[in-house]
C-alpha cells in the first residue's frame, strides 16, 4: 500500500488524494442526504480513494483478490447492519445504549457505501483493464 507514496507513483497518487479530497468536500457542501449529486460525489471520492492506493498494482489477480474480498466483507458488513436495524428498531436494546448503536450503525453504512463498494468496483475494472493491457504486449 505504501509503495504508492514511492518515486515513480507519488505524483500520480498525490493527485489521485487531492481529487478524492475535493470531491468529499464537494459531497460535504452539497450534503448526501436525499442528494444524487451528494451522492454521486460521496461515492466518486471513494473510488479515487481507493484508485489512489492501489493504481501502481500490475497484476489481474490483485484486483480480483481485492473484488472478492470487498464482496465478501461488504456481504459480512450488510448482515451486522441488518442485525443493528433489527436490535434497534424491535425494541430489544435498552433505552441509554441505543441511540449509540444506531449511530454505530449508521458509520458502518457509510463505509459500506463509500469504501467497500468502490473498492468491488475498482477490482473489477482495475481486473479488466490490466488484463487488456497485458493482452495487448
Amino acid at each position: 500500500m505504501f509503495e504508492s507514496f514511492e518515486a515513480p507513483y507519488r505524483r500520480v497518487t498525490v493527485i489521485l488524494l487531492v481529487l478524492a479530497a475535493v470531491a468529499k468536500a464537494g459531497a460535504f457542501l452539497v450534503g448526501i442526504d436525499d442528494n444524487p449529486l451528494g451522492t454521486a460525489l460521496a461515492a466518486i471520492a471513494g473510488t479515487v480513494l481507493v484508485t489512489a492506493f492501489l493504481h501502481h498494482w500490475r497484476s489481474p489477480k490483485r484486483f480480483l483478490a481485492l473484488s472478492a474480498i470487498s464482496f465478501g466483507l461488504v456481504v459480512i458488513l450488510v448482515g451486522i447492519l441488518i442485525a443493528i436495524d433489527i436490535s434497534v428498531t424491535g425494541g430489544r436494546l435498552p433505552e441509554p445504549v441505543a441511540p449509540s448503536v444506531e449511530s454505530a450503525g449508521n458509520a458502518l453504512a457509510l463505509m459500506v457505501a463509500f469504501v467497500a463498494v468502490p473498492s468491488v468496483f475498482v477490482g473489477l475494472v482495475g481486473a479488466i483493464v490490466v488484463w487488456l493491457a497485458g493482452r495487448r504486449k
